[in-house]
């Protein structure tokens, strides 16, 4: 071999590894699911994908099998030298991705195999255990600050458990229980996602809730979900499989939760409701009116009329928004046993949730909102409407969304139009769906300045704009790659 081609052959393998960690990292954000990589495929970084951006994967058993397998894979075909090195080296390159493709394939089998055994034993353990509350918790988004407002607010007169960090499905609540749930506990409060008809149910008869709060529907995962009747039919689930009393907490906000609502009544189920629209007149007796939203630096305060009475509240939150996930938390710990009185004093103790609104000191005092745990239309417009309370310039890291199948092009135009209204700088972190997001952008009649680069170059240009006082809301999860630079540099 030549020097030449030694210094080829150095670089080609080091090109290899760094596909392997990328493509093993990109197949846990899409959760070894086949039908969301597919989607992602679809998509300008999916065009892409034999040139990835380098993210290193989380140690865990399934990243750790794909990247061994894969490397010895990769090691048997070059040492078998069936070619010239250079030209074996160029067909693993080219092959890479297939081949890790049906290895994560393979590994469904006996993954299924492993999910049903924990899953039968979770079950076991749940049944065997003293009946205590549960409360099940779903909706295109808002599930996660709403699981863990409720938690703390049930804490205070239960020993709660509940499930950790987003992992909603039926493998995530298995796992909780078996790992977490001790004699003590009183309470379980258990989020719910879905990517498909019948996985909540699935959950559902795993925890036997008796309470359920069904927060909003939207576009998210229309690819998957094919439409928004689908993704109310599958969000419904839980619903339908409550147990017990049967209360169903439902958010009259969102024009889709009050249809289900309706399937509700007739399912002759105990319907419960929470909204900012006083006006409104619903058949119930427990209706949540929110109501004199008042929005400071650091909180929220609003007031909850309930049963003719009214009750202050403040909160160490911020994004209005959050009154509609923090009063739905109220009313479920109300449908288990707690006075009104006595869950709203405790919401003095609740506070953001990890990347969620999360308001962090930036560089020069400037102000960091970590809102980089997801990225949805409806998220994504209220955390660029919190961005107005800013007093000086307004930056948006934005990471265009996926999985939202028809509605792709209008969600990016929706976003668009307010984040040119709103903000003198967008750094775009990847050109899915840009053309439309330009297009609201152009509508707006904004000023918006807009970049797409890479999180290097993102931090470099942020770290020379911001001065005190200017705001820079993180959207998404490339996102965080760019503020995790920033706080690394700025440490």
């Amino acid at each position: 071999m030549s020097v030449v081609e030694l210094i080829i052959f150095c670089v080609w393998i080091a090109r290899i590894i760094w596909n392997i960690f990328s493509y093993a990292n990109l197949w846990f954000v899409k959760e070894y699911r086949l039908d969301r990589m597919l989607i992602h495929l679809r998509t300008d970084q999916g065009r892409w994908i034999l040139f990835p951006a380098f993210r290193r994967p989380p140690i865990s058993p399934k990243t750790i099998v794909l990247v061994t397998a894969t490397l010895f894979i990769v090691g048997s075909f070059l040492y078998t030298k069936q070619f010239s090195i250079l030209i074996s080296l160029f067909i693993v390159d080219l092959l890479l991705f297939p081949i890790m493709g049906f290895i994560v394939f393979i590994l469904q089998i006996p993954t299924f195999l492993y999910h049903a055994i924990i899953i039968s034993l979770a079950v076991s353990k749940l049944r065997s255990h003293k009946k205590m509350i549960c409360i099940g918790i779903t909706g295109s988004y808002g599930k996660t600050s709403t699981k863990e407002y409720l938690a703390t607010i049930m804490s205070e007169s239960h020993a709660v458990l509940k499930t950790e960090k987003s992992k909603n499905s039926p493998i995530g609540i298995a796992e909780c229980i078996l790992q977490s749930l001790s004699p003590s506990h009183t309470a379980f409060v258990a989020e719910m996602g879905a990517y498909k008809i019948g996985e909540i149910s699935e959950m559902s008869r795993m925890v036997l809730p008796e309470v359920g709060i069904v927060t909003a529907i939207n576009e998210q995962h229309q690819d998957l979900f094919g439409s928004i009747d689908t993704t109310m039919r599958a969000k419904y689930e839980l619903i339908e499989n409550l147990t017990g009393r049967k209360i169903a907490i439902m958010n009259t906000d969102n024009p889709y939760v009050v249809t289900m609502s309706e399937w509700a009544k007739k399912d002759g189920v105990d319907v419960w409701y929470y909204t900012t629209d006083m006006q409104k007149k619903l058949s119930s007796e427990h209706i949540f009116y929110i109501k004199d939203i008042v929005e400071l630096a650091d909180r929220i305060r609003f007031s909850i009329s309930y049963m003719k009475k009214q009750y202050e509240v403040s909160v160490s939150v911020i994004g209005k928004f959050q009154a509609l996930n923090i009063t739905a938390a109220v009313a479920a710990a109300v449908a288990s046993g707690m006075e009104i009185q006595n869950a709203v004093k405790v919401c003095k103790n609740l506070h953001a949730v990890s990347k969620m609104m999360q308001r962090l000191k930036g560089i020069r005092e400037s102000i960091y909102i970590n809102d980089t745990f997801n990225n949805n239309p409806d998220a994504a417009c209220a955390a660029i409407e919190y961005m107005r309370s800013g007093k000086k310039k307004k930056i948006l890291v934005f990471q265009p969304m996926i999985e939202l199948g028809s509605f792709s092009e209008s969600a990016h135009m929706r976003v668009g139009k307010l984040a040119g209204e709103v903000c003198d700088e967008i750094i775009l972190t990847n050109t899915n769906f840009r053309t439309p997001f330009m297009r609201g952008i152009e509508s707006s009649g904004g000023h918006a300045h807009v970049l797409v680069v890479s999180s290097n170059e993102a931090q470099n240009f942020l770290r020379n704009y911001l001065h005190e006082g200017d705001m820079v809301l993180f959207k998404g999860k490339e996102a965080q790659s760019v503020l995790t630079l920033l706080e690394g540099k700025s440490a």
